[in-house]
């Protein structure tokens, strides 16, 4: 049985509120958050000048990046030197809301002594992400090692990792990349000892499990005397790869491509294939794969002037566009930085145009063919007075992209970050000037990373020096363009036998649909949840309140999400809200002790029929008692605090033992 209603905000405090544009909008949303008193699991900061510090403890973290992990969460790699004389790599995981999936300040990748630098990471399978780096252990030369890591934190190769290189070469330079089946590919630069060793562009194939299949040294690509840098690997739709490098002879820099079959062998002649035209400078690149097995390259090209060029390749190494490429743009000013998003087999391009003492972003999108099918020059993502420059791409989910950057419009020392929203049709979603991101007045801001969250919307994660401090801080826009979930303020308490839910939702778009889910208290980790209850909206107001009541038939812990879905289909998830409820329940019922995991202290909520003399016994993961608690307690609903003083971090039980009722129950203690 279940009751619900729905009615928009009235009173003394909004009733006379009205929402004429789309900036109130979000300063009511901002209102809401800090007004109401929800209790839930959220961590994004709802105002982008303040945004939310991800990693505590940090030193000085560089080479930061961060990858989605298919549910709304990301892993983040960096570079830090915490013990103060040697550079470390580091991890953390977060989860969709923001939460700190193991431990807040981060672990390292490895078991090895270090030092390690350059981490490069990727998505990989479900929960995971891959991660090479550079590790000087065990040789001054430096080796390249890999490692696959856990949302849990844990790892599922060696605690060292996997090495890849073992000769006195140097690595100078290497990719990471996973295809659909979950093999893994890198690709690396070894300059072999003395000054006229030579450069061998080399391969390894690792399988899911760990196993390396090429040779232990790798399997050689290309190699000859030429400086060559900046390499990719890109898998193929078979059990190959595509490796990509630039080559530089003279003052000349090329492109370079080979294939390699599913043993490491190249495909292609003896000679690799030209992507760039060799008359011309070539200062960076971007490849990314192509649905139907071909490989979009991008490049920008030192001429007069500095211009962006693309090219589509085959698997048999032959230009499917103009030979040596075709030019993106024809408008004035130098093009630099291309970053390439590939959705639906469409090509999204955004590039930088430098003109004068400004410059601005652009984005272009291109069938498979590379016909252009916006404007012939591009649409200006931001085209504003200042600097507008350093940008990342990612789709949105809905056929269009999302495009951040760094943004010195702002007359002050350092920039901002600005991130707009473009539809498939070339129209900007949000403001018309950008969205803000991350504007902390005047502070230095850099490494930038974008992710999806898998709900329309994008995290960006970057470095913030704030009181001369480095600190690595992260902001969630949902694709409404604002920084808090449409539905603000859920909430759960109880109200004599039954659970009141209620939150408040702004922004809706159409006919939106509110599903009401319970998952209730499990010995697995994940929750089963089970729909309660369904809202249609009226869609009256702005801001709506929406209030139901659910009579559970279940006691104990529980758990309550809210999930928005709108006219066009696109889904929203709220926080979840954790509750204890006993009702009146004939039985003992133990809840689920919060907060879990916690660092200091937490509280064991149970509920007695009737009086009894109560034990509750706690253990380590050895089994071992370390503490225990014998007490009287009254009918009703009791609590035991437990402090975690003297502890280290990991998973602890306790067991609930009165008259001929026993349960067990698992803690877990973080730093």
């Amino acid at each position: 049985m279940y009751h619900n209603y729905f009615y928009t905000v009235t009173g003394t405090l909004l009733e006379n509120l009205t929402v004429p544009n789309y900036a109130n909008y979000i300063l009511l949303l901002v209102f809401l958050c800090v007004f109401l008193s929800a209790v839930t699991f959220g961590q994004w900061s709802n105002n982008p000048s303040i945004n939310t510090k991800l990693v505590i403890q940090t030193s000085d973290p560089i080479n930061i990046s961060a990858v989605g992990d298919d549910n709304g969460g990301s892993f983040i790699f960096w570079q830090d030197n915490k013990n103060g004389f040697q550079n470390e790599v580091y991890f953390m995981h977060l989860e969709s809301n923001g939460r700190v999936s193991f431990r807040a300040d981060g672990k390292r990748i490895t078991s090895l002594e270090g030092p390690e630098e350059n981490p490069v990471g990727v998505k990989y399978l479900s929960n995971s992400a891959l991660v090479l780096w550079t590790d000087y252990s065990l040789s001054g030369t430096g080796n390249l090692y890999i490692q696959d890591v856990q949302s849990d934190g844990t790892f599922l190769w060696p605690d060292e990792g996997i090495r890849l290189t073992s000769s006195g070469s140097h690595a100078s330079d290497y990719s990471l990349s996973v295809n659909d089946s979950g093999y893994v590919f890198v690709s690396y630069v070894l300059k072999e000892p003395g000054i006229t060793g030579d450069y061998r562009i080399m391969a390894q194939k690792i399988s899911p499990g760990g196993k390396l299949l090429f040779k232990s040294e790798g399997e050689l690509v290309y190699s000859s005397q030429t400086r060559k840098s900046m390499t990719t690997v890109i898998p193929d739709d078979g059990s190959g790869a595509f490796i990509l490098w630039v080559e530089s002879t003279g003052s000349r820099s090329t492109i370079f491509a080979q294939h390699i079959d599913y043993t490491g062998k190249p495909t292609w002649l003896k000679s690799p294939e030209s992507i760039s035209s060799v008359s011309h400078n070539v200062l960076t690149y971007v490849a990314k794969k192509f649905p139907s097995g071909e490989v979009y390259v991008v490049w920008q090209m030192q001429k007069s002037n500095k211009d962006i060029y693309h090219q589509l390749i085959n698997e048999k190494g032959k230009d499917l566009w103009s030979a040596g490429g075709r030019l993106v743009t024809s408008i004035s000013g130098n093009q630099v930085n291309p970053q390439a998003l590939i959705s639906n087999s469409t090509i999204f391009l955004s590039w930088t145009n430098e003109h004068g003492n400004d410059k601005d972003v652009y984005i272009q999108k291109f069938n498979k063919e590379g016909k252009p099918l916006w404007n012939k020059a591009g649409l200006p993502v931001i085209k504003y007075r200042g600097e507008q420059f350093g940008q990342k791409i990612m789709s949105d989910g809905r056929d269009g992209a999302i495009v951040a950057w760094i943004d010195g419009r702002v007359d002050s020392t350092y920039a901002d970050i600005y991130a707009q929203r473009i539809n498939k049709n070339g129209k900007s979603v949000w403001d018309s000037l950008g969205l803000p991101v991350a504007s902390n007045y005047n502070t230095a801001k850099s490494y930038l990373s974008l992710v999806p969250d898998e709900s329309g919307g994008a995290i960006a994660i970057f470095q913030n020096t704030r009181h001369s401090k480095k600190d690595i801080y992260g902001q969630r826009i949902f694709y409404t363009g604002t920084y808090a979930s449409q539905i603000v303020g859920f909430n759960t308490q109880i109200q004599n036998d039954s659970i009141l839910i209620s939150w408040y939702s702004a922004n809706e778009r159409g006919s939106t649909v509110y599903t009401i889910e319970r998952a209730a208290q499990s010995e697995e980790d994940s929750l089963n949840w089970k729909a309660i209850g369904r809202i249609n909206s009226s869609g009256k107001s702005p801001v709506m309140l929406y209030r139901f009541a659910d009579y559970p038939d279940v006691t104990g812990t529980l758990y309550y999400r809210i999930i928005q879905y709108d006219s066009a289909g696109d889904k929203q998830t709220s926080d979840i809200s954790r509750i204890n409820y006993f009702g009146a329940s004939s039985d003992v019922v133990v809840a689920q002790n919060s907060p879990n995991p916690f660092s200091d202290s937490t509280t064991i909520s149970f509920y007695l029929p009737e009086a009894g003399d109560v034990t509750v016994e706690f253990f380590d993961d050895h089994v071992e008692k370390i503490s225990e608690v014998d007490k009287s307690f009254p009918a009703g609903e009791n609590q035991i605090v437990f402090y975690s003083q003297g502890l280290k971090p990991g998973i602890y039980f306790y067991r609930f033992k009165v008259n001929n009722f026993v349960d067990v129950k698992k803690m877990v203690i973080t730093n």
